[in-house]
């Protein structure tokens, strides 16, 4: 006991004497890392006390603003202060945001032209009756909505490939009407009155000859119902330890393979996908099969389509792979088949996407091909000074390598808008889009700039690639710009440089688009 309690005084005396300005520990510099003393703790401040908060930081002590000027400066309280109460308590600080980011007090979130019975993703209750609902005992209610809107495009343009002039002025009109009956089931109809498929819309031509393009239709060009098995039919198994999570279309619908590098078009048909698969370690795996009936934009004709795409996510990674058959048994008879796979990795603010493709065709359908395509982008947020002086407060920037064969033809590229696509820099998109099947190689870079919290966007592009041993330089510029909130102003232009004239073009496009 004695032993004990001798050791303990002299080590509360070796602390004390550690502790006294007398210690040589006392005479080095209060940085030293490790090393806390008792008068570096700021002063607690009291219920009642005026003293700020303070806190240590890199061996500083820094000050912390008042929770009221944080909140209107950094925590977005501010959005919702009317103007004369910002005014008088919130001036702009120098070195702070350039403005004080608000919503006014007449704002009112934009909503679809119609939406019945209920305002569109508003705070009112789900309608639902029990008369209506889907199959079996105890089944799924329906809680019927329907949401109809739109968007109206004018558009001018000055286009000049190989020589040949083509200036015009356009419209186009979407028109989407959707019933939805429950969170999984719905119809959807599109139409496109004044541009069928991918034409972009009807325009007047201004260069001779003179005329009206008309490119109007009344056929609906997307009309597709998609639902799950497990609401329509689940109550009928009566076990909740079965489920039956397979979703599906049937229609006309919207489908893209490899980012639409392999394949991007409108189909008639059906695809089933079976999600939430947990197996060799992947998080995700994605099984979906699928069919199309004549209607595919395929190379030399239209044909039928079946296939298998698969897609799974392990940790930062991001796989694809896909086999899908065409074949025409008519007039113009060829089939071809395609294998693609691609894994895309995440590292930070930076993917890397890596695809490979190939084609195996008979002789009508131009033989066996290839195509390898690297992407990458990566997102950057910029310094306060940047933001203050030029208003950009995000730079997204990519980089794509591609080659392929002198036979690879995509699959189908019908989805893509030819007037938009003329002005495309990327050739990425004049090969998806179905461009003719010659060897091809090159290189796209660009950068989207993106201004005033994102209202605003300059996106500068650059391109070189040859095309059957033909070299051609591009660059463009895009901008485009929020005006309200339901209008928004596009503006393209391109340039093209080659040795060979009928590869040169140059251009201007300019839309703006009401939303409704």
């Amino acid at each position: 006991m004695f032993h004990r309690s001798r050791i303990l005084c002299v080590s509360f005396l070796v602390v004390m004497f550690g502790m006294t300005n007398g210690h040589p520990c006392a005479a080095e510099d209060k940085k030293t890392a490790g090393f806390l003393y008792l008068d570096d703790v700021p002063p607690e401040p009291t219920e009642d006390s005026d003293l700020p908060i303070m806190y240590y930081e890199g061996g500083q002590l820094v000050e912390l603003p008042p929770l009221e000027e944080e909140l209107l400066t950094h925590g977005g309280a501010h959005m919702y202060y009317t103007s004369d109460y910002l005014n008088a308590i919130a001036p702009v600080c120098e070195g702070s945001h350039p403005q004080n980011l608000r919503l006014d007090e007449c704002w009112d979130e934009p909503q679809p032209w119609c939406a019945r019975p209920h305002k569109y993703l508003g705070p009112g209750i789900v309608n639902w009756s029990p008369d209506w609902s889907w199959f079996g005992s105890n089944p799924n209610m329906w809680e019927p909505q329907f949401v109809g809107h739109g968007a109206y495009e004018v558009f001018g343009a000055v286009f000049d490939q190989g020589g040949t002039e083509q200036n015009g002025i356009g419209h186009q009109l979407y028109i989407d009407l959707e019933l939805r009956l429950t969170g999984t089931e719905r119809f959807h109809v599109q139409f496109r009155p004044l541009g069928k498929e991918n034409t972009g819309g009807s325009f007047w031509r201004l260069n001779s000859p003179s005329e009206y393009i008309d490119n109007s239709t009344g056929v609906p060009q997307r009309w597709w119902f998609e639902g799950e098995l497990q609401s329509l039919f689940g109550p009928w198994l009566g076990d909740d330890r079965h489920q039956l999570d397979i979703n599906f279309t049937i229609g006309r619908f919207p489908f893209r393979l490899q980012n639409g590098l392999l394949m991007d078009d409108e189909i008639t048909g059906f695809a089933v996908a079976k999600n939430n698969i947990l197996s060799l370690g992947f998080s995700n795996v994605n099984v979906q099969g699928f069919y199309a009936i004549d209607e595919v934009d395929s190379y030399p004709a239209s044909s039928d389509l079946a296939g298998v795409a698969v897609t799974a996510d392990y940790r930062t990674s991001f796989f694809e792979a896909e086999y899908v058959a065409l074949f025409r048994d008519r007039e113009k008879e060829f089939r071809a088949h395609y294998f693609a796979l691609s894994g895309t990795k995440f590292f930070g603010p930076v993917s890397v996407a890596a695809r490979t493709m190939y084609r195996i065709g008979d002789q009508n359908s131009r033989g066996d091909g290839y195509f390898q395509v690297l992407e990458s982008n990566m997102a950057r947020s910029t310094s306060h000074t940047v933001e203050r002086l030029t208003g950009i407060d995000l730079a997204v920037s990519y980089l794509n390598l591609f080659y392929a064969s002198e036979n690879w033809v995509t699959i189908a590229g019908g989805n893509l808008d030819r007037i938009r696509n003329a002005f495309a820099v990327n050739p990425l998109f004049n090969i998806a889009a179905g461009s003719p099947p010659v060897e091809r190689y090159g290189v796209a870079a660009g950068v989207e700039f993106f201004r005033n919290n994102q209202d605003e966007a300059i996106i500068p592009e650059f391109a070189f690639e040859s095309q059957a041993s033909d070299p051609i330089y591009g660059a463009g510029l895009r901008y485009r710009r929020k005006m309200t909130t339901r209008m928004y102003f596009e503006l393209r232009g391109i340039k093209n440089w080659s040795s060979n004239p009928a590869l040169r073009r140059e251009g201007l496009f300019a839309s703006t688009t009401v939303i409704f």
